[in-house]
């Protein structure tokens, strides 16, 4: 018998070539349907969550300026980090990290300030003052936690 039957003509058409060697099965649909308008998409989902992260910094810089700060930067970004909220009271400069959530069920706004997130504030915060020429200023760092539409400021919390 030898080696078996080789055809004479090209196994596969080169015009075919792709749709023949395409997995035939498991595949989703080349179309896909918008079910409902209810359902709720990653974009509308992560753009939610901008509007919410806008809307508790304007709460913040509210705060801060009904306490007697004046605002001095917000969203001041540097290519190493970013300062929500910088305010200042004569010789105090606060930088203000500014955590929202709408609910506590994935943990805390206060739990998402780990250690290397509290580094980076801090190095922007000096980089800050030492760029805009805050002599003799005494530097704190606050994290301000909205849950919902209730505000905590944890002055002073690193």
């Amino acid at each position: 018998m030898g080696m078996g039957y080789v055809p004479k003509d090209q196994i596969h058409p080169a015009s075919e070539g792709a749709e023949l060697q395409r997995r035939q099965r498991g595949r989703t649909p080349s179309r896909r349907t918008n079910r409902t308008s209810s359902i709720e998409t990653p974009t509308s989902a992560i753009e939610a969550a901008r509007a919410r992260g806008r809307w508790a910094e304007d709460l913040v810089a509210r705060w801060y300026e009904r306490q007697g700060f004046q605002i001095l930067a917000r969203n001041w970004r540097i290519s190493t980090g970013e300062l929500d909220v910088v305010a200042r009271k004569d010789n105090l400069v606060v930088v203000c990290e500014v955590k929202a959530r709408a609910t506590n069920a994935f943990g805390t706004p206060a739990e998402a300030m780990t250690a290397r997130k509290q580094f980076v504030v801090r190095r922007t915060a000096f980089k800050f003052v030492r760029d805009h020429q805050l002599q003799n200023c005494v530097l704190r760092c606050d994290v301000a936690c909205v849950t919902g539409t209730q505000l905590e400021v944890l002055i002073d919390s690193f």
